[in-house]
């Protein structure tokens, strides 16, 4: 069986939707606050191979199925370092979708 797969670009699109629609839940105002007011400039949403972290918290049945997935980091880039918001990773398979969130910490 062929297994159908979104682009990249997709599913990072998808991972912002879902983090501005949850963000309200799962961000203390303060955050959400600078986020609103630094996003138009100093906004990020960047996507990457999905990293080893994931592995405590999602359990992969096989290494290849890491492939099926997107990992996806939404923040503010500072002159002094970069205030992450969220971490998201999210399928690219249309027929098993999937996502999971985590937050920053207060």
């Amino acid at each position: 069986m062929t297994v159908r797969l979104s682009s990249v670009e997709e599913v990072t699109h998808q991972a912002y939707d879902i983090f501005l629609e949850l963000a309200p839940d799962n961000l203390s105002q303060e955050d959400i606050d600078l986020f609103n007011e630094h996003r138009e400039e100093f906004g990020f949403i960047e996507e990457a191979d999905v990293d080893d972290s994931w592995q405590n918290i999602v359990a992969f049945e096989q290494e290849a199925e890491k492939a099926h997935f997107v990992q996806v980091i939404i923040g503010i880039e500072f002159d002094d370092g970069d205030e992450v918001f969220a971490k998201v990773l999210i399928s690219r398979d249309l027929d098993a979708p999937f996502c999971h969130v985590v937050w920053k910490q207060s």
